[in-house]
């Protein structure tokens, strides 16, 4: 009987064998505990996985602790249950270093259908968790970014039906929502330049700062610059990613400045006063053509190889000084010489640039060729100088009144006979100086050649020197009377 029972011994003891062999060499943590959680057995494995440098150290500790809530739900669901499967949770290792399981749960029963043993699976799944966890929180990170992001992105098939947008593509292009936006078709913006874009993408499969003009639903014209990526699948193009800007306000203001720029150049051109900008030194750095004529040049090319300090070499180092310190001269006058060696006189408005240190670096000048005003002027004193010298050559008395009775002019000799000054004479009231002219001949002589612009001759007593007899002459002109008086005594 002993000998019948050897060979199953044996089998019994091969298979035994071969489940320690498995038990010991398994990766998964492998254990057998009580209901209350103490561990009856467990494989190296386990013990690597809840950090234990030998079975020794496991005995003063029990599974529970490990996640005392956890392992009092799985012993709850056991009796029902049976098994658990993919059972997942955090465990607490004696080292306080947290670990994500999962495990595999068998319960044992007695014959009074009693849980006596729970019988275990665990992997160590804390890599994977923590990978999942990071991806999930780079997934919210992103869809925060993506819908957060001013610039409007967007990916879409080549044909351009949206499949994704995040508020501010929705905005840029005038829809309320996203929902919208994912019902248009972005080609519409602007067919012919989604079409260059598509076949560009094909050769390039990335374009950077592209700009053009789109067409929103809503009518209105934005001028977008966008980043666009394709994304291929066996070198076929299946879907564009984009990242849209609008740039309208600022290329409206672009536009707006070349006009504005243009109608300045086109202003400084067609200006008849001479424009400039020069350096300090006198350097030429910019005219207009009316400026090249007023020095003589025939084009503003030959101009700028000028040096306006010689047009007046003593003129210029007095100006930049002044303008250190006044920062801007208006209505300066000087006699000048152009390049061709002609003299002019010319009425400037200057300014002064300077830099942050405060230093005068250019000087904008508007200069208005006054010669001919200048030579008629000076004309005009000469003449002046001549008829006031011939008056005052005469030696009898001569006055010049206009039709307010005012003195206008006074030669020596009727100063001389009124007793007074030429310069205290003129601009004097005739009537109010001399009062006592009213009520004789001289007044009755004088206003009718006033009013009636008749010339009168006539003979009077003097008025001052009552004892002297004294010939007038009187003579209308356009601005009044001349009266022109000798002594007849």
């Amino acid at each position: 009987m002993k000998g019948d029972l050897e060979p199953e011994k044996n089998v019994l003891r091969k298979s035994n064998d071969k489940y320690q062999h498995w038990f010991e060499d398994d990766l998964t943590g492998d254990f057998i505990a009580n209901p209350n959680g103490r561990i009856i057995e467990c494989n190296p494995a386990f013990l690597k996985i809840y950090g234990f440098a030998n079975p020794e150290e496991i005995k003063t500790f029990t599974i529970s602790n490990f996640n005392p809530s956890d392992w009092s739900d799985l012993t709850s669901r056991l009796p029902v249950e049976r098994k658990i499967k993919g059972h997942k949770s955090w465990h607490l290792r004696p080292d306080k270093k947290k670990i994500h399981v999962i495990s595999n749960i068998v319960g044992i029963f007695n014959d009074l259908d009693e849980l006596v043993q729970i019988k275990g699976y665990v992997f160590d799944d804390t890599e994977r968790r923590l990978a999942e966890d990071s991806l999930k929180k780079s997934e919210k990170k992103y869809r925060l970014l993506f819908d957060e992001d001013l610039t409007g992105d967007f990916i879409a098939t080549p044909e351009g039906k949206i499949l994704e947008c995040n508020p501010s593509f929705a905005e840029i292009y005038g829809f309320s929502n996203r929902t919208n936006a994912l019902k248009f078709n972005i080609s519409d913006f602007n067919p012919d330049d989604w079409n260059e874009l598509i076949k560009r993408l094909k050769i390039e499969c990335k374009i950077k700062n592209h700009q053009s003009w789109h067409l929103r639903p809503d009518g209105q014209n934005i001028f977008v610059v966008a980043n666009v990526i394709g994304s291929f699948n066996e070198e076929k193009l299946v879907q564009v990613k984009g990242y849209v800007f609008d740039d309208t306000e600022r290329r409206l203001a672009e536009d707006s400045l070349k006009e504005s720029e243009k109608r300045y150049r086109l202003l400084f051109d067609e200006d008849l006063t001479g424009d400039f900008i020069a350096t300090p030194e006198g350097k030429i750095l910019e005219c207009n053509p009316a400026f090249a004529e007023i020095y003589g040049f025939n084009d503003t090319e030959s101009a700028l190889k000028w040096d306006i300090s010689q047009s007046n070499p003593f003129d210029w180092p007095f100006l930049v000084t002044r303008l250190k310190k006044e920062r801007k001269i208006l209505g300066y006058q000087s006699w000048q010489r152009r390049s061709d060696g002609l003299r002019i006189h010319v009425i400037a408005n200057l300014m002064g640039i300077f830099d942050d240190s405060n230093e005068i670096i250019q000087v904008k000048g508007y200069i208005f060729d006054d010669s001919e005003r200048k030579h008629t002027e000076q004309d005009l004193v000469q003449k002046h100088r001549q008829i006031t010298e011939i008056l005052e050559s005469i030696k009898d008395g001569f006055v010049a009144i206009n039709h307010y009775w005012q003195l206008i002019y006074v030669n020596q000799c009727a100063a001389e006979y009124a007793n007074s000054e030429q310069e205290y004479l003129i601009g004097q009231n005739l009537w109010e100086r001399f009062p006592e002219l009213l009520g004789t001949s001289l007044e009755d002589h004088l206003k009718k050649a006033m009013e009636e612009e008749q010339i009168q001759y006539f003979e009077a007593q003097g008025i001052i020197n009552v004892d002297n007899r004294y010939k007038f002459s009187v003579y209308p002109f356009p601005d009044g009377i001349a009266v022109y008086w000798i002594n007849i005594t």
